[in-house]
């Protein structure tokens, strides 16, 4: 794991979106994203938010049921 570039708190972690099996780095403090297989340097490319469905309610995905953690 690696530490957030953006909120230097928070560890990075990879993950994968299942809708469309892009491979991702989200900060688990600041929800900052960084799209690759290589662990993130330099600045976020967005939000977890910006990537994955917004929560319709009950019933529907959060936004981290929308992402599946894999090996780095």
């Amino acid at each position: 794991m690696a530490v957030c570039t953006q909120c230097n708190v928070g560890d990075v972690s990879a993950f994968r979106l299942i809708k469309d099996g892009r491979r991702l780095w989200v900060c688990h403090e600041c929800d900052a994203v960084w799209f690759g297989h290589a662990p993130p340097k330099g600045p976020a490319e967005g939000t977890l938010y910006q990537y994955v469905e917004p929560y319709g309610g009950p019933g529907t995905p959060a936004d981290w049921e929308q992402i599946e953690a894999v090996g780095e």
